[in-house]
Order: structure tokens, then C-alpha cells, then sequence
């Protein structure tokens, strides 16, 4: 019980404090006068993948070097499946998207998860397909910003200004009356020292997370890839939900599935790529069958959903059945 109550908290924490940092560190970048596409695809892409990436960092470090793989293909999944699900699910308006998301996005995310799973055959992740998924992640930079550069200029205007919206909603919506005042007058050294501090509580929370999942999946005699891939993946993945339901909201379903889509392929290609560099990660066969058929399936399911570039609430209920029965084949329930 005592594990439980600490795994709650520190969880808590950091999804709050990774919130902080995102909201700073978009502030900064404003500040700095950063383009709104570097702050979009790299700030907010962070910020919201902070607690996958610390939280791995930390379960490596500890030695669980299985929990890495659960938790990011958990966070896909969960960002696919849930998070799609829920915002077209509760959303009062036709989900219905403007951007060719088939053509310009679903190509280079498909390709991202074609390189996981060949890396991820032979049970192992070792440094050289580290650096690959981490070139990988630039060049998917490069080719979004020139993407959106070649669009239309009033589609790119719109995008932009939905692109906005969105990161200003973040904060709202997690914190709701909670968020921080007064950003026009704070200085860059204040900010920079508050970004600090968020950051500091980030690897404070990410530490104890790993340690009260670790003595949880003891004390149930199960793997903590297992935990890793539901729980903690559920955990983690919050903000990108709470983003994409609030998108979905106001109608913005572009940035619904832009949220997504964006976190997934930074949550792939960084998160494996920067923490593989220091150590070879592995995945027992088991885990590699059963988590990769399912990250392959909800992005097929994900592309002939948005084959007419809408999604209906019949299919948004399929999605969720479905991660439900993910998480239920882990635990081995059915």
C-alpha cells in the first residue's frame, strides 16, 4: 500500500512539473523569438515526452533495461488507442481533419516504427541503431518543416495559429486555475531558473516512480515491462491525452492527431536513440510479439480511420476496446 500511495504521488509530480517545464520552456522560446514550428515540434514534442524519457533514463540506470521498451511502445499505444479514442469519443463535434494526414504524416511515422521493430528483432538495441533513430528524429524535422512550408499559405497560416492555441490550452487544461501569471514582465533569468527547478522535481519524481514500480512488480510477481507498458505508459501519457481532448474540444482535430502523432515519433526515435547510446536495451521475445503486434495494428487501424480523413465515434469505441484488450493480454487476464 505504502508503495502505491509513493507511486501516486511521484506520478503526480511528474506530470506537474513536466507541465512547468513545457510552459517555460515555451515561454523562453517566445521570448527568444523562436519560430513557432521550432516551439511546437521541439518545445511542446519535450515537454510532454519529459516523463517517458525520465523515467527511462532512470529505470536503465537501475538496471531494469526492459522497462525503456515497455514504456515507450506502452506510450504509443496508449497515445494511438486512448488517447485518439477518448478526444474523438467526447468530443460533441464531427471529428472531422482538413490536413492530409495520410499523405504527409502516417508515411513517416509508419517508417519509424518499420525501424523499431527490425531493431527490436533480435531482443536487443545496441548503440549504432541508436544513432540511427537519433538522425532519424532530425531528419523528420527537417522534413515537417519543409511539409508545412511547401502547404498552402493560408492553410499554413491556420495551422500555425491552431499550432498556438494548442500550446496555450496545455497549461490551461492541466493546471486549469492553476496556471502561471504575469509572463510578459517575468525575466529570461527568472524563467531559466524556474525551468530549472521544474526539471529538478522532474528527475526527483522520475526516480521514485521507477523505484515504487520496481518493488510493486516484486511484490505481484510480474515483469516490470509489464507495469512499465500500462500503468506507467498510462501515467505518463496524460498530458498528450488532456491536449488532444482539449483540441478535440474546440474542434481543432488537427491538432489532435498533430499532438499525437508528433510525441510518438519523438517518444520512438529520441527516447531510444539518446538513452541507447549509453547502454544496449533489450526486450524478452514475449514482450517484443506481443507489443509490437499491437503498435503495428493500431497504426494500421490509425491509417484506414483516416483513409477519408475523418473519424467516427463507432470506430473512436473500437480504439479504446481495443487498448483494453492490450492491457488485459499483458496481465494475462484473457
Amino acid at each position: 500500500m505504502i508503495w502505491l500511495i509513493v507511486f501516486a504521488a511521484s506520478l503526480w509530480m511528474l506530470i506537474k512539473s513536466a507541465d512547468y517545464f513545457t510552459d517555460y520552456a515555451e515561454e523562453l522560446g517566445k521570448l527568444l523569438k523562436l519560430p513557432n514550428f521550432i516551439v511546437g515540434v521541439l518545445i511542446v514534442a519535450v515537454g510532454t515526452s519529459l516523463p517517458e524519457l525520465t523515467t527511462s533514463i532512470f529505470a536503465v540506470y537501475q538496471g531494469e533495461v526492459e522497462f525503456l521498451a515497455g514504456n515507450v511502445i506502452g506510450t504509443v499505444i496508449v497515445n494511438i488507442l486512448l488517447g485518439l479514442g477518448i478526444a474523438v469519443l467526447f468530443s460533441k463535434r464531427k471529428a472531422i481533419f482538413n490536413w492530409d494526414i495520410v499523405s504527409n504524416d502516417l508515411p513517416f511515422f509508419g517508417a519509424a516504427i518499420f525501424l523499431l521493430i527490425i531493431a527490436l528483432s533480435d531482443g536487443k538495441f545496441n548503440i549504432i541503431e541508436a544513432c540511427i533513430f537519433l538522425v532519424g528524429y532530425i531528419v523528420y524535422i527537417i522534413y515537417a518543416y519543409h511539409i508545412q512550408k511547401s502547404a498552402k499559405e493560408s492553410v499554413k497560416e491556420e495551422y500555425e495559429k491552431q499550432l498556438k492555441k494548442e500550446i496555450k490550452s496545455e497549461v490551461s487544461e492541466i493546471e486549469k486555475k492553476e496556471k502561471i501569471k504575469t509572463k510578459k514582465d517575468r525575466p529570461i533569468i527568472k524563467i531559466v531558473l524556474f525551468l530549472v527547478i521544474s526539471l529538478a522535481v522532474v528527475s526527483f519524481s522520475s526516480k521514485f516512480v521507477v523505484d515504487s514500480v520496481i518493488h510493486i512488480a516484486q511484490m505481484l510477481g510480474i515483469g516490470t515491462s509489464v507495469i512499465a507498458a500500462t500503468i506507467v505508459a498510462l501515467g505518463t501519457s496524460l498530458p498528450e491525452i488532456l491536449v488532444a481532448t482539449s483540441a478535440a474540444r474546440r474542434g481543432n482535430f488537427d491538432m489532435v492527431i498533430g499532438d499525437i502523432i508528433g510525441s510518438n515519433i519523438f517518444d520512438l526515435f529520441v527516447i531510444f536513440g539518446a538513452v541507447g547510446l549509453f547502454t544496449e536495451l533489450t526486450i524478452s521475445k514475449e514482450m517484443f510479439m506481443l507489443l509490437g503486434s499491437f503498435l503495428v495494428g493500431a497504426f494500421f487501424l490509425m491509417w484506414l480511420a483516416f483513409i477519408d480523413k475523418k473519424m467516427t465515434r463507432t470506430e473512436a469505441l473500437m480504439f479504446i476496446l481495443i487498448y483494453f484488450t492490450f492491457a488485459g493480454k499483458l496481465f494475462n487476464i484473457f
